[in-house]
């Protein structure tokens, strides 16, 4: 019989050392025979037999053989031969009667984790669940969860039983009924899971895998260079296309499901430590490295051609692989703590939230290549994790000390360092107005001042320079730290003249004028305690606006102020402001704004700041100022202030005809 003579040859070439070595290409012609005489076996005792062999067969499980990439190809054995019956169904041995007798070969002498290999293959075949009986399915289903549960339970004990586990699920759990979901053993899964990831050989190896990078880079003619033919890099390559690597969006949806059904709050506890710890050794490996020291702005200038295109793409796509499958995770686990009050509670809510701030802080060099609103994942769960932490102050102080630059007032002379700055500026500026004003006064502001004034030269700081200036906006606008805003208001109002425009943009101008005016104002509580604030921030800078330059501003600034002076800017500050002004302070300003609205001389800027200016008397103002604005407008001369230039005839509507 063909039959025959075919199993006793794939027999005998399964019981032969190393001839089936996974990294072996000559060997994918026994995995592919394999398969198919399994599939058309017709004597059950036959199937089991050799389902037998493939789980334990020396030429496949060799001590010295790659075990996860051995596994997988197993794992597809099964799946070829379950849907190669599939086709055949018409045979002696129907489908139910062949997966009875290819279970039973997964016996007590084979080890209950490569079970999964057989199993998992079969369910995954039948992705449809149209194929398997109904009953069949259900059987092997429970054998299959059941298996999951035992190995877990036990904690995977040995490395690749773990690692195999992990792949299997991650390829089979979506071929599960929802019954079937609901059977697995979620708080013993998910440690095991998240050691395939991070910490095993075959995964992101605890963060270790960079560690060998610095070794290969040479500088040459003044650039760095790290060949394609270097060691490190042809191991990172290799590593890139394992088993492991190539699953972890399956693993990382894996850990989230895991995350999702978890009844345990310690076991959330031990995966956001270990995260935490991966993320600690990821980010000291890379501050290892010289490339950690090139931003992203500079690299064509600093690294080599062949770095640029052949090298650096790969290890950047395996460091935005950890981001993006620890956000996944970190995204069910925030889902989690938000919706539960237990777990957002003072027990547990504060651990989990400022540590998971602390991995994204540690991840952040990933994070800035891509900007601060790359997807929506990651801002889902930093403003989570803000928010829950803000609600419990003592926390949230200890927090903010622990992440503060060490030397404040300075900036670090490393990139590394100075990301975790930018880190901290964009973080502080959401805890001001929970943090008591000593804490704003002794540790944000400190670390804040070094970057109002950044060097012109470095563009790498042009970040760090908006983010100190929306934290220091912030702080003035904290109604805890009424005090210290009111008194490093005037320092910061001069800051805020000197850098624009050469720094600051037009846009940030504005904001900045317009927030001070607003948090100067009733109701605030700088107002309180300064009553004439806002209307001191009006004169400077009306005095500001008539002795400022009228030469286009050009390049300096953003595209919506493209062809505006610093003199219009000024003006439009001005305008910005008048919605928050307290009424009479509003009243007495709207005839001295149109006196400076008419002292520009070049029609294109006025027509533009007569545009803003009808806007915000037309659509800004609430009730109580709308009628003051009226009044001026229709009564006290302000129609002719605003309008005086315009050809005879035209009105208010032909305000925007003008622009």
């Amino acid at each position: 019989m063909v039959v025959d003579r075919r199993l006793d040859n794939i027999l005998r070439t399964l019981l032969q050392p190393g001839a089936a070595d996974p990294n072996n290409a000559d060997a994918s012609s026994v995995y592919a025979s394999a398969a198919t005489v399994l599939a058309t076996l017709t004597n059950p005792l036959n199937v089991s037999l050799l389902s037998t062999q493939i789980l334990i067969s020396p030429a496949i499980w060799e001590e010295n053989f790659d075990g996860l990439k051995a596994g997988l190809r197993v794992f597809g054995v099964f799946q070829s031969a379950t849907v190669g019956k599939f086709e055949t169904q018409g045979s002696i041995l129907s489908v139910e009667e062949w997966i009875n007798a290819l279970v039973r070969g997964a016996n007590n002498n084979v080890p209950r984790w490569k079970h999964l290999l057989l199993l998992g293959g079969v369910l995954s075949a039948d992705q449809e669940r149209s194929q398997l009986p109904r009953v069949t399915r259900t059987s092997l289903e429970q054998a299959f969860c059941r298996a999951v549960n035992l190995s877990v339970e036990s904690n995977a004990r040995h490395e690749l039983e773990a690692d195999v586990l992990s792949l299997v699920l991650s390829h089979a759990v979506q071929c599960l009924s929802r019954r079937a979901k609901e059977a697995l053993h979620y708080d013993a899964l998910l440690p095991v899971i998240v050691k395939s990831m991070y910490n095993s050989r075959e995964g992101f190896q605890s963060g270790y895998f960079l560690s060998t990078i610095d070794h290969d880079i040479m500088t040459i003619e003044g650039k760095l260079v790290w060949p394609s033919k270097s060691n490190s890099f042809l191991e990172l390559q290799q590593r890139s296309g394992r088993p492991l690597f190539a699953a972890m969006s399956g693993l990382a949806r894996l850990a989230a499901a895991s995350i999702r059904h978890s009844q345990d709050p310690m076991v959330l506890h031990q995966f956001v430590d270990n995260l935490w710890g991966f993320s600690q050794v990821l980010s000291a490996q890379w501050k290892m490295n010289g490339l950690s020291e090139v931003p992203m702005s500079e690299e064509k200038n600093r690294v080599d051609e062949e770095s640029l295109k052949a090298t650096l793409p790969v290890v950047w796509q395996i460091l935005k692989a950890i981001l993006f499958g620890s956000t996944m995770i970190l995204q069910e686990l925030t889902a989690r703590i938000v919706e539960s009050p237990l777990l957002s509670g003072p027990d547990h809510g504060p651990t989990f939230s400022s540590k998971v701030l602390l991995v994204l802080r540690n991840f952040y060099f990933i994070t800035s290549r891509l900007g601060p609103n790359a997807f929506s994942s990651y801002n889902f769960v930093y403003l989570s994790a803000i928010d829950i932490l803000t609600t419990y102050p003592t926390p949230s102080e200890k927090f903010i000390t622990d992440i503060a630059p060490a030397q404040a007032g300075t900036i670090p002379p490393t990139l590394p360092e100075r990301l975790f700055d930018l880190y901290f500026l964009n973080t502080a500026e959401h805890f001001t107005h929970s943090l008591p004003q000593k804490v704003n006064e002794e540790t944000t502001l400190p670390c804040t001042s070094a970057y109002l004034l950044p060097p012109s030269s470095d563009a790498s700081l042009h970040a760090h320079f908006e983010s100190a200036h929306s934290v220091m906006l912030s702080i003035i606008g904290a109604p805890k730290s009424a005090d210290l805003g009111a008194r490093i208001l005037p320092f910061y109002v001069d800051t805020v003249f000197k850098t624009f425009p050469t720094s600051l943009s037009a846009r940030q101008f504005r904001l900045a004028f317009g927030t001070l005016i607003r948090e100067c104002s009733p109701p605030q509580a700088i107002s309180s305690l300064q009553p004439h604030l806002a209307e001191v921030i009006m004169e400077i800078l009306a005095e500001r606006a008539k002795i400022a330059s009228t030469e286009s501003l050009g390049n300096k600034v953003d595209e919506g102020a493209v062809g505006l002076s610093e003199k219009d800017v000024c003006i439009l500050a001005l305008i910005d402001g008048l919605p928050a002004m307290e009424v009479g302070v509003m009243e007495r300003w709207l005839g001295p704004t149109a006196d400076l609205l008419n002292s520009v001389e070049n029609e294109g800027s006025k027509g533009r700041i007569r545009e803003r200016f009808w806007d915000v008397l037309s659509g800004e103002l609430d009730v109580e100022r709308a009628e003051v604005a009226v009044r001026w407008w229709t009564s006290a001369g302000g129609r002719d202030k605003v309008l005086l230039g315009l050809e005879e005839g035209e009105g208010v509507e032909g305000i925007r005809a003008m622009l």
